[in-house]
């Protein structure tokens, strides 16, 4: 870093540095008439909740910009309202959610840290997961924003989209971090892609997630966040959701308790006196962490605006005067940090908001804003991250062996760089920009885990000149160029000047535009750039979506030398020329473009008819045409020679494009000139691009469809994926599942209706081993009477599980009306949709359905989501109908397979006396009183009897002669309990029917195991369909558990005929009672779900009965 002699404080930061080499004059700055600044005429209080302190100190004083990091006008603390709008507007509620309270909990509680110690016994607190599912669903939304607007693109929504949406929204670590995370669970769902059993398994237990993938790719079709929605974008999405979930809720447990002071409060002084210099810190700057420490801070902080202290005008000292802090204080902090892990903090509403409130990463995203708060707390304290901070990063800095790359105070300066809010001029922000991206890119290339931006493949990133004008447009704050003596201040303000408050530090603006860049695979950063990134990052600024141009990613490389350079500026004159719409300019264009001529393909892979049919410009099409342009040319799939072709669109031609974006004209025009109506596509070549009647189905272009069907256009085409991994030779989603996955009831139909071709009967090996399971018994014979008809119901199963997926339950139901079999996923899936629009006419017709489904198909599911699904209908339902098709399920369920029985306890040898002395008075030494009438025994036999008896002669001294009174039982009923123990056994009982359930009371009562049971095998050979209820309630209340497992059973067996008795009824739904009807439900479903595993899923099936 370059250095000069000592002069005054007032210096600007540009005579502290060197010009970086990123263009423009110094002294000059481009601006619109139309000022998108701030207003600061209207109060307001811009984050809800909480009032700013009143920022006092002005950007009057003649400081250093170094010097004025925590200086701003007084009127902005006065209220923000930026062109006209308030700051307070706000992002769309979601009146619903892709995910429940319960996935959510079982996703925390599967990911939770064992160091914060056991849950609590009744789980997470629910308010608490409520207000966390509030918070991050803000951050869905912005996301889903974001994917919309870089999905015009292609009017098509995939993983990229989604991927490039993180970027922009999150910051670089919470972006790595939901990038990680999504990859893993795709490459999850692609191996699971080749097993069998694919179509019988979720797309979430397939990825591996918690949230229903489904139910996120609904959410995103409803929410139009793209006219066509790949599957893999819902995996990103889900994935990403699940990771902010997580990393969030670790942030809550290991930030510890709250503690007392969340933020300086008013009247603390942060602000630098005027003697400090860029190399120094003030004493009043150091280091204060973000309460809660390590994750939930984020990085260094800077000191807090406070009433005398002000906000930042360029960037905090503060920060670069954390790092420096002493080591003991670093130790010091970490044992507080271990200290409050130890002590393992609730998860609570209290201790969500004071993690959230002090974290620079997540507070911004998760509030209701439009615009997107980055780089500060709650309390208005500019913070790095913990992957931007050099000081803590001792691999760079400490290495040993390897010099320090930079000294303290050049590590003070970048970190500044980064946190810089305002610039006076171009040659300062030239400066910064410089110095920030030096920094960003080498921390990357040594630690590829941090999320900071990477290299480019071919080579790093570079600001195009118009990228920093209009940077400095939205960072330039003109009160700084007072700092030159020469120049005089105006006297009448005519620009307003945005409040601090609303400025992002310069690290936020380089994130936001690197990632607009990096999407359209770009080695610049233009001005467009940072357009988009001011509408996400300021208040009140908006821009319309960047479109697909040819010169999107054009580029003046120096690697390249004068010639090369001088034919790409005449490829993308005659690009331009040919963009441009006129058609007396395709000539000379043409001879611009170089040896290619009209079918040149720019820096995307695109040819000149490629863009022509994107705008939809008919007579450009045309004019192409007789000019020798190549109707189906694909875009080339070679990215080392165009590097910046987007990955989706490799093999598309010119009329995938036509169709991309709906322009029926076009598309006539191009099939009626002899274009491929598959595309790319070659007869008995695979697919690895979507054709175009997949993107028409896909959208729902009825008329579109109709027309590319007419000219031979195949539905059973689907897409091979470049990893290999397909489950038919003809690739996945082909066009039946694209109009299935997005609900297009009428296009589907019309693919239906489509004739089929005529195909050779001869199979090739590898359609021969795809064939797998012939599935012709359960399918009706108009699908199963030809090779192609096989194929056809390959597509439509697969179609039917998207449909089922993504809850479109009438078109799966319009699938299975032809004949194509349930699987048990698609069944369940299909009835929870039912259930909850309250469908019963359509549940009654699936529950009906049921017995089509075969045994060998039964899985884990049915026992995890299908019986709480149908036992919730039966507990809901008042509809006879229902329940008596839901008891036909329960007891096919059960199977043919008798009860469980209940087995004899075999009786320890004790003491036995001979009959002879039962109830003999003159040789018993023990007297009870039952019913009023004496009941002689002996001690010696009852002592060994049960620990019930030795209490009761215990408790009664050896000298009392006093009777034992027993309550509750009858003369006859203590008399068979006598005459048990005195016979050794149950043989010589005669019980009654009438006396069962009193003598079962008695054993529980006197703990007699052996007899509790010999009762419970009468009553389990003595129950039927009048005494059932009557047993199972007295088995209930005395908790005599086998015997209410055998009623349940014989419950379970016996429900088609239970189903109709007023007692059963009764029991079920507990119409007289409080609470106990749930639990005689929850435990049928605890029986069936025992039988289910032990005679279908078990290794030894029907073993266990």
């Amino acid at each position: 870093m370059a250095r000069r002699g000592k002069k005054p404080v007032v210096r600007t930061l540009e005579d502290l540095t060197l010009d970086s080499g990123y263009g423009g004059a110094a002294d000059s700055v481009r601006s619109s008439n139309l000022s998108l600044c701030c207003s600061d005429s209207h109060p307001a209080s811009p984050y809800g909740g909480s009032c700013w302190p009143p920022l006092a100190d002005s950007m009057h004083s003649r400081h250093n910009s170094f010097d004025t990091v925590n200086t701003a006008l007084v009127e902005d603390s006065e209220g923000l309202d930026c062109a006209g709008q308030h700051c307070s507007r706000l992002l769309p509620d979601l009146d619903e959610v892709p995910w429940t309270l319960q996935e959510l909990e079982a996703l925390l509680l599967r990911s939770r840290d064992p160091r914060a110690g056991p849950a609590a016994p009744g789980g997470l607190p629910k308010d608490a997961l409520a207000k966390l599912s509030t918070l991050v669903s803000r951050a869905l939304v912005r996301i889903a924003k974001e994917a919309q607007r870089l999905s015009l693109r292609f009017a098509k929504c995939t993983k990229y989209e989604i991927q490039s949406a993180m970027e922009i929204v999150l910051s670089w670590g919470l972006a790595a971090h939901c990038t990680a995370a999504a990859l893993a669970a795709l490459s999850l769902y692609n191996m699971s892609s080749a097993g069998g059993d694919r179509l019988g398994r979720g797309k979430s237990a397939r990825c591996g997630l918690t949230f229903s993938v489904g139910r996120v790719y609904r959410w995103m079709v409803d929410s139009r966040v793209a006219l066509r929605i790949h599957e893999h974008a819902a995996i990103y999405l889900t994935a990403c959701m699940e990771s902010l979930f997580r990393d969030i809720y670790s942030r809550v447990v290991a930030s510890g308790l709250p503690r007392s002071c969340s933020g300086p409060g008013p009247g603390s002084s942060s602000g630098p006196g005027p003697s400090s210099g860029p190399g120094t810190a003030p004493a009043a700057d150091k280091e204060r962490e973000a309460p809660g420490g390590g994750a939930a801070s984020g990085g260094a902080c800077s000191a807090a605006s406070s009433a005398s202290g002000g906000s930042s005008c360029c960037a905090q000292p503060a920060a670069a005067a954390a790092a420096a802090a002493p080591p003991a204080a670093a130790a010091n902090h970490h044992h507080h940090h271990h200290h409050a892990l130890h002590e393992a903090p609730r998860f609570t509403v209290e201790t969500l908001e004071h993690t959230v409130n002090n974290d620079s990463e997540i507070w911004g995203l998760l509030q209701p804003y439009q615009h997107l708060i980055c780089g500060k707390n709650a309390s208005g304290v500019l913070c790095l991250p913990d992957s931007l901070n050099l000081h803590r990063d001792p691999q760079r800095t400490n290495k040993p062996g390897e010099m320090p790359m930079f000294s303290q105070s050049e590590l003070r300066t970048i970190e500044q760089s980064l946190l810089a809010t305002r610039v006076g001029s171009i040659a300062e922000l030239s400066d910064l920009v410089s110095r920030a991206m030096h920094h960003l890119q080498p921390l990357n290339a040594k630690h590829h885990g941090n999320g900071t931006p990477l290299h480019h493949k071919q080579g790093a990133l570079y600001w195009e000149p118009e990228a920093l004008y209009t940077l400095c447009y939205f960072m330039h704050c003109p009160q700084m160029e007072w700092e030159n003596p020469n120049v005089e201040p105006s006297k009448v303000n005519l620009q307003v000047e945005r409040p601090f408050l609303v400025l992002p530090p310069l690290m936020e603006w380089i994130r936001v535009a690197v990632a607009h860049a990096g999407h359209r695979r770009s080695f610049s950063m233009d001005s467009d750039d940072v357009r988009q990134a001011a509408r996400l990052l300021l208040p009140g600024v908006d821009c319309e979506p960047r479109q697909l141009r040819a010169d999107d990613c054009f580029c003046a490389s120096r690697k390249l030398d004068a010639v090369a350079i001088e034919a790409k500026f005449k490829q993308d004159l005659g690009f331009r020329m040919l963009n441009c719409g006129r058609t007396d300019l395709v000539k000379q264009a043409v001879s611009l473009l170089g040896p290619d001529g009209i079918n040149t393909m720019s820096e995307q892979g695109m040819t000149p008819l490629m863009y022509a049919c994107v705008r939809g410009d008919e007579a450009m099409v045309q004019m192409l045409l007789d000019a020798g342009a190549d109707l189906n040319v694909e875009v080339v799939s070679t990215p080392h020679k165009y590097p910046s072709v987007h990955p989706e669109t490799r093999h598309w031609t010119a009329l995938t494009f036509a169709v991309l974006h709906g322009h029926i004209p076009v598309v006539q025009l191009l099939l009626d000139a002899g274009a491929k109506v598959e595309g790319s596509v070659e007869h008995g070549e695979e697919n690895y691009s979507e054709t175009p009647l997949q993107l028409a189905a896909a959208v729902g272009n009825f008329e579109l469809v109709s027309l590319l069907l007419e000219r031979g256009a195949d539905p059973l085409i689907g897409t091979m994926y470049r990893n290999g991994i397909s489950t038919t030779p003809q690739g996945d989603m082909n066009s039946f599942s694209q109009a299935a996955a997005h609900g297009h009831r009428n296009v589907f139909r019309k693919l239906l209706a489509q004739p089929e071709k005529e195909k050779s009967d001869i199979l090739s090996l590898e359609e021969i081993l795809a064939e797998g399971t012939d599935l012709a018994e359960t399918a009706p014979p108009p699908l199963c009477a030809s090779r192609n008809s096989k194929a056809k119901l390959r597509a439509l199963r697969e179609a039917m599980y998207h449909s089922a997926e993504h809850g479109y339950v009438d078109v799966t139901i319009d699938i299975r009306s032809i004949g194509v079999p349930w699987t048990l996923h698609t069944w369940l899936e299909s009835l929870r949709i039912a259930f909850q629009q309250h469908r019963r006419p359509l549940i009654q017709c699936l529950l009906k359905e049921f017995k089509t489904i075969q045994e060998e198909e039964y899985t884990e599911e049915l026992i995890t989501q299908g019986l709480p699904l149908m036992f919730e209908i039966l507990k809901a339902s008042k509809n006879e109908v229902i329940s008596q098709q839901l008891s036909v399920i329960f007891t096919h369920c059960y199977g043919p397979y008798p009860i469980p029985k209940l087995t004899e306890i075999k009786r320890k040898q004790t003491s036995r006396l001979d009959p002879h002395f039962l109830n003999n008075k003159e040789m018993s030494d023990v007297t009870f009183l039952v019913e009023g009438r004496p009941f002689y025994a002996h001690k010696v036999l009852l002592f060994t009897a049960s620990p019930r008896f030795k209490a009761l002669l215990s408790s009664k001294p050896t000298n009392d002669s006093t009777c034992i009174e027993i309550g509750y039982v009858k003369y006859p009923i203590f008399q068979l309990v006598m005459q048990y123990l005195y016979y050794g056994g149950p043989e010589s009982l005669l019980i009654k029917n009438n006396e069962i359930m009193e003598l079962l009371s008695a054993a529980k009562f006197f703990q007699l195991e052996a007899l509790q049971r010999h009762c419970e095998i009468i009553c389990a050979k003595s129950i039927n369909t009048d005494n059932c209820v009557d047993i199972y309630n007295h088995a209930k209340f005395l908790g005599v558990t086998e015997l209410s497992a055998y009623c349940e059973g014989y419950f379970l067996k016996n429900m088609m005929v239970l189903i109709e008795n007023e007692a059963f009824k009764q029991l079920l739904y507990d119409k007289n009672g409080e609470g106990t009807g749930q639990d005689v439900l929850q435990d049928l479903q605890r029986t069936l779900a025992i039988r289910i595993q032990s005679i279908h899923l078990s290794s030894s099936k029907g073993s266990v009965v």
